[in-house]
């Protein structure tokens, strides 16, 4: 990559680290909390180990590398969080992102993809994470609002790191799962530092922002088969579905 693109990357490292030590300076009850919700739903598969994840990944990356890629999934789940990865995207829906990249695009997807997600604090499923909110708030008003500051807060901050990289390199800045991006959804908070960061961007940069379903479940593969042209280019296909969907649920 050039200069401009890995200070930008070493900048969104710097960037992601110091909110991770943010999150978790002002939540120290957080892995209790989230041991909590395990608990409750049963989860006897895996242990608390890291509750705010920053992506080992990132910092293994070189000068001499390079990334076609920039894919936001949403936050880090079980695997994401144990100690011995601390990486992004290495359970089930990363294997499913993993074969797609390599097999239909050709790209190696642990070298060539930079992987963000939409916040760092952990949950089992994304869906719990409004559960989380809940049963910190059952702790108290001030554990209660400091997670919630931290959710959202750490959202805006994900948006710019991502906008920051993608500004920087020839990239498609790809956004994984587009349901929790609605009025009400989980991730609102970073579709609207998103759209608000990319305001005044090129209109070449805002058209290599793809939004697609998720890669967990098949959904992704799912919406690709109903949707691409089997006669035309791939890459062609993925650009015009992803394009319209970030049109259609982001608005812009």
């Amino acid at each position: 990559m050039n200069k401009e693109a890995y200070a930008a990357l070493d900048r969104a490292r710097k960037r992601f680290r110091a909110l991770v030590s943010r999150i978790e300076a002002e939540n120290p009850g957080l892995a209790a909390i989230q041991d909590k919700l395990r608990i409750e739903r049963g989860y006897d598969d895996y242990r608390i180990e890291t509750p705010i994840v920053y992506n080992r990944a990132l910092d293994e990356v070189k000068p001499a590398d390079a990334f076609s890629f920039i894919l936001v999934a949403d936050n880090p789940g079980k695997r994401e969080q144990l100690a011995v990865n601390n990486r992004y995207l290495v359970g089930q829906s990363g294997k499913l992102a993993e074969g797609f990249f390599n097999k239909r695009l050709g790209v190696d997807f642990r070298r060539e993809v930079l992987i963000l997600n939409k916040s760092p604090i952990h949950t089992p499923k994304t869906a719990e994470l409004r559960r989380l909110l809940a049963l910190a708030d059952e702790l108290g008003p001030r554990q209660g609002q400091a997670l919630r500051a931290a959710f959202t807060g750490s959202q805006a901050e994900m948006a710019l790191i991502a906008r920051g990289l993608h500004g920087a390199s020839d990239t498609v800045l790809w956004l994984s799962g587009l349901g929790e991006f609605g009025p009400k959804g989980l991730f609102r908070r970073y579709a609207d530092a998103l759209g608000k960061a990319y305001l005044d961007a090129p209109q070449a940069l805002r058209d290599r922002v793809w939004l697609f379903r998720h890669f967990s479940m098949n959904q992704f593969a799912i919406e690709v088969k109903n949707n691409a042209d089997p006669t035309k280019p791939l890459m062609t296909e993925l650009e015009r579905i992803g394009v319209a969907n970030r049109k259609r649920v982001l608005g812009w």
